[in-house]
């Protein structure tokens, strides 16, 4: 059912109002737009021909500093490199104190393909000054003063105009097509008459079409996109807005809100439009269809793909998703306390469903073995989907069930979660190696503070990350653990060079250090109560939206970690008593 539509005029035609609102000719223009840099360029031309003799420029109005040194600095510095750059940014009251030093990213890269020293220090302005062998170039910041899904304030990304005619200065903000959509959106949330329990709805799908298409930004995986922040934002807004509904903390995992499908694209040239519709939730359709081979693999799986891959696995399928698809799980007997795998957790983290699939036909060990390669089927289900739109983007909205819950913090009935806390106890299983990817490129969230809340530390790539949780008995062992996975990773160069490169450049762009480096690798030790297991590793490889060699190397590192684990709890001393595996439950 449709419950909203609107289209906005977009950011272009307001700007050329204003202007055709102008007394006389100006003498010196200067605007920024989130417009493509083709599109600015363009109208950059069209406007020198109307103000003939008018200094003009046209910039970027989202990561300003990226696009500048990009379009500008970059092709001058790739003939001749410079021997030092040093970034002043800015740290504006009420922000992530580095907010701006992150949306400088690539910055670091670049100079580090070219060799060159970066320094930088943040300062109380509201512009960046980038100083390249000691000549200044300021860069401006324009923003304006809004507010999130909850209502409280930030600064978000706008278009503006500066004008200069003879002795007056004016300058004007302009909403762009992002900025539109977004508030719409949450004026709706807000007035729509929702359920007072959750879940709160089936399926709320957010369509909106912009005109600005992606900005590749010649660096890994990153690229300037307001389709895919706005898409973010309208994720996390929207769980954030009902999980202050409903009274529990921002950032709870176990709120089955429903399922939130942000649906954002690129309409080059076409108008700025939003639908909202809601939506029963659906049952899926049974699906088959040939799988490519494992072993070079280089692209995410699709759900039918793995259920070929496992329909000759001995024992039918006992558990289903929200949607009823079938939760594919193996059992290998053995003797003493057994190791669960599993991928696919967060539907849109691809590698480990891979990687678990090829240790289930590889693998061998006396120990009893799990795998559950797919818990989350209904979110890969909706990754496909918003894939088929945009392949780039990382969608975290394929990150939860089709409930809006994480799997892992299911309350009862407990659905999905049920396969691996069943597998866990048939195997008494000492170790869960628990298969994760995050994003493969910047991950913001432009219109609550750019920075995504609560995931600050995932907010740029740093390579292949592990965490071990243990149980306060198992802090030794935790350690031991961590310490034979990274020494048998160290031996994987293409991952140490994969990994030393993303981390010299993430501590560039911001002072955090949640890890200690383990013989290569960043690590991260929590002691945990109530946990499924004794030992829980996670793996964390940048995979959202990788594809081809990149891809290839998480299925070998989140390979090589079930490998070790193993082989390391096969050596470990079993002979005292294990503690009870309990429900994962807090």
């Amino acid at each position: 059912m449709r419950v909203f539509e609107q289209q906005f005029p977009s950011e272009i035609e307001s700007v050329l109002a204003l202007l055709e609102a102008c007394a006389s000719q100006p003498d010196r223009l200067e605007l920024w737009l989130s417009e493509s840099r083709e599109v600015r360029a363009r109208l950059q031309a069209d406007l020198r021909h109307r103000f003939p003799g008018c200094e003009l420029r046209v910039h970027a109005a989202y990561k300003p500093l990226a696009c500048e040194v990009f379009e500008v600095h970059l092709p001058l510095w790739q003939a001749a490199p410079p021997r030092h750059v040093h970034l002043r940014f800015p740290v504006l009251d009420g922000e992530h104190p580095e907010r701006f030093l992150i949306e400088a990213y690539p910055l670091a890269g670049w100079l580090d393909d070219l060799r060159v020293r970066f320094t930088h220090e943040g300062y109380a302005a509201d512009h960046y000054e980038l100083v390249v062998d000691g000549e200044l170039t300021r860069v401006e910041v324009p923003l304006r003063g809004a507010t999130d899904a909850l209502g409280r304030p930030c600064l978000r990304p706008t278009a503006r105009v500066d004008i200069v005619q003879g002795e007056g200065a004016t300058t004007r903000l302009v909403l762009t097509d992002a900025e539109r959509c977004w508030d719409a959106y949450t004026a709706f949330l807000k007035r729509f008459p929702w359920p007072q329990q959750a879940p709160f709805f089936g399926v709320l799908r957010v369509a909106a079409e912009l005109s600005e298409p992606d900005e590749p930004l010649a660096y890994g995986h990153e690229r300037a996109s307001l389709t895919e922040g706005l898409s973010e934002d309208l994720y996390f807004g929207t769980l954030e807005y009902f999980q202050d509904r409903a009274g529990v903390p921002l950032g709870s995992r176990e709120l089955p809100v429903g399922q939130i499908v942000p649906v954002v694209k690129a309409v080059p040239g076409g108008p700025c439009r939003l639908t909202v519709d809601l939506l029963p939730l659906p049952q899926a359709a049974a699906s088959s269809g040939a799988a490519p081979p494992l072993a070079t693999l280089d692209r995410p799986l699709r759900v039918a793909e793995v259920y070929h891959l496992t329909r000759e696995w001995p024992d039918p399928p006992t558990f289903h998703s929200v949607q009823g698809r079938p939760i594919p799980t193996l059992r290998r007997p053995g003797r003493g306390s057994g190791v669960l795998i599993s991928g696919g957790q967060h539907g849109n983290e691809a590698t480990g469903v891979a990687a678990a699939l090829l240790a289930a036909g590889q693998l061998a060990s006396p120990l009893p073995l799990g795998f559950i390669p797919l818990e989350n089927p209904d979110g890969a289900a909706l990754f496909e989907e918003l894939r088929a739109v945009a392949p780039e983007h990382m969608h975290h909205a394929a990150r939860y069930t089709a409930l809006g819950d994480d799997l892992e913090y299911r309350q009862p009935p407990f659905g999905e979660a049920d396969a691996r806390c069943a597998l866990a106890r048939e195997l008494n299983a000492a170790l869960h190696v628990n298969l994760h990817g995050y994003p493969a490129h910047e991950w913001t969230r432009p219109f609550s503070g750019y920075v995504p809340r609560g995931f600050e530390a995932w907010s740029l790539p740093k390579g292949f990350v592990l965490l071990v949780r243990h149980t306060p008995e198992q802090s030794e062992q935790a350690r031991r653990l961590a310490e034979q996975v990274c020494l048998d990773l160290s031996g994987q160069r293409a991952l140490m060079a994969f990994n030393e490169r993303q981390l010299r450049v993430y501590e560039c762009h911001t002072a955090a250090r949640p890890y200690q480096m383990i013989h290569g690798t960043p690590v991260m030790l929590a002691e945990v109560e109530g946990m499924l297991c004794p030992l829980t590793l996670l793996t964390e490889f940048p995979d959202e939206t990788v594809e081809g060699e990149r891809f290839r190397l998480g299925c070998t590192a989140q390979g090589q970690v079930i490998e070790s684990a193993v082989r390391w709890l096969e050596g470990e001393a079993l002979s005292s008593p294990r503690p009870a595996v309990g429900d994962g439950r807090k």
